[in-house]
């Protein structure tokens, strides 16, 4: 409203600094809401707020809203400010006349109340009894190390007959979700280690069901096609992922699947239109198909890592195959 002004009233000091902290405030009230914003004062220093409001309704502004910068509801804000208009309300437009002349005034509450208020005394007495803080470690890598080795270490606990390579494909997605749970979880295919680690060693392309996957492979040639795949959705009244998917299989390529439980399912069809698929890798959560489609992908006999149940996540998928590209690049397989 044209017409209005806010007035923001302290209790008043002789210090200069008071001021400076309370000119801040305006200035930062007035910028945020556009609204012209005025610093006055109860007592001690001027402006005072009775000749701000004169002047204000002088101009013509009758609309004021009365910004109480006291912490509590003292004489001050009840008997000096509120009572001169007669008022008694906070946080409502009231009608009243200053002066002989009518004017519309709207009160805030002093702050002492205001959770925001008691957070910020909190935050600024705290420091005057520090915490005391564990030491953490810093290095990235270090952090790695000393996780990794504590989730291999538990999960060969769980599964001494498992061979190394399993073991840390295991680990690697249990290190991903931070879920030590999902070790009982993860289903490895015969061979499927084997045959991954052949399939990268030919330089084969990574086909993925969405672009978070594709973003985290650490491989040169990892295809995503759901940019493409509208047109052929709607053809097949599929959806998007899916799509992307048969697009993809127009060749042979691991397939990483971290989000749809659909792009799991077409899978599923392409290898019984005689499609070769030398590995899937399958960790698509969800509470509808996943689940299911996950354990027919299982039954179908292709080389297979899945996360099973309705666990899963795109992070999952990618801590997977980067540990098998890590094992070609590191150690030939």
């Amino acid at each position: 409203m044209s017409n209005s002004a806010i007035i923001i009233i302290t209790h008043g000091s002789r210090r200069n600094t008071f001021v400076e902290d309370m000119v801040n405030l305006a200035r930062y009230i007035e910028e945020k809401l556009e609204v012209p914003v005025f610093l006055s004062h109860n007592e001690y220093t001027e402006p005072n707020w009775r000749n701000i409001v004169s002047e204000l309704l002088s101009k013509g502004i009758n609309h004021i809203v009365f910004a109480l910068a006291f912490l509590g509801r003292g004489n001050h804000v009840a008997k000096d400010i509120m009572g001169s208009f007669g008022v008694s309300e906070f946080y409502k437009w009231v009608k009243s006349t200053y002066e002989g002349k009518e004017i519309n005034v709207y009160f805030t509450k002093p702050l002492a109340d205001s959770n925001l208020v008691k957070l910020a005394l909190f935050y600024r007495v705290s420091t005057a009894f520090p915490q005391q803080e564990n030491e953490y470690i810093e290095d990235p890598e270090e952090i790695e190390e000393r996780t990794m080795k504590f989730i291999r270490e538990k999960v060969r606990e769980r599964f001494p007959y498992m061979g190394d390579r399993e073991i840390e494909i295991i680990a690697r997605a249990v290190y991903a979700s931070g879920n030590l749970d999902l070790a009982d979880k993860i289903y490895i295919s015969q061979d499927a280690v084997d045959i991954g680690i052949e399939s990268l060693k030919t330089g084969i392309s990574i086909l993925t069901d969405v672009k978070m996957v594709s973003a985290g492979i650490r491989w040169n040639k990892v295809e995503n096609y759901l940019d493409k795949a509208s047109e052929l959705a709607k053809e097949m009244r599929i959806t998007r992922t899916a799509a992307g998917i048969r697009l993809g299989l127009s060749s042979p390529k691991i397939v990483v699947i971290g989000n749809a439980p659909t792009a799991v399912a077409e899978v599923l069809k392409i290898r019984k239109e005689g499609v070769e698929i030398p590995l899937v890798i399958a960790t698509p959560p969800g509470f509808t198909n996943a689940v299911e489609v996950k354990e027919d992908l299982i039954r179908s006999g292709i080389p297979c890592i899945v996360l099973r149940g309705t666990y899963g996540g795109s992070s999952i998928a990618v801590s997977i195959i980067n540990e098998l590209i890590r094992m070609v690049r590191s150690y030939g397989g």
